[in-house]
């Protein structure tokens, strides 16, 4: 379960720039910016949205590719198990 995101109007962030900012940096969590009752942008600290763009290979298209290929190849060799329930992922 995720935490509820802290929001701010976008007329705080004009106020309250700088403590909003520190307040990013600090806890690492995202800040949602909302204008007329609408989230509008979110806020991250550098670090974090680094780590966010540099963990995209799970959504890179050829990776997925690479790994749908390696699975079917592993099936035809025989190397795979026809699964019935969730149970048969224990055994």
């Amino acid at each position: 379960m995720y935490p509820i995101p802290r929001t701010f109007s976008t007329r705080d962030l004009q106020r309250q720039y700088r403590s909003i900012i520190d307040s990013a940096k600090q806890t690492k969590e995202a800040v949602v910016l909302i204008n007329n009752s609408t989230p509008e942008a979110v806020l991250l600290d550098v670090e974090t949205y680094n780590q966010l763009v540099q963990d995209d290979y799970a959504w890179d298209e050829s990776f997925v590719l690479k790994q749908v290929a390696q699975a079917n190849k592993s099936s035809r060799g025989g190397k795979s198990k026809k699964l019935t329930s969730w149970g048969d992922l224990d055994d």
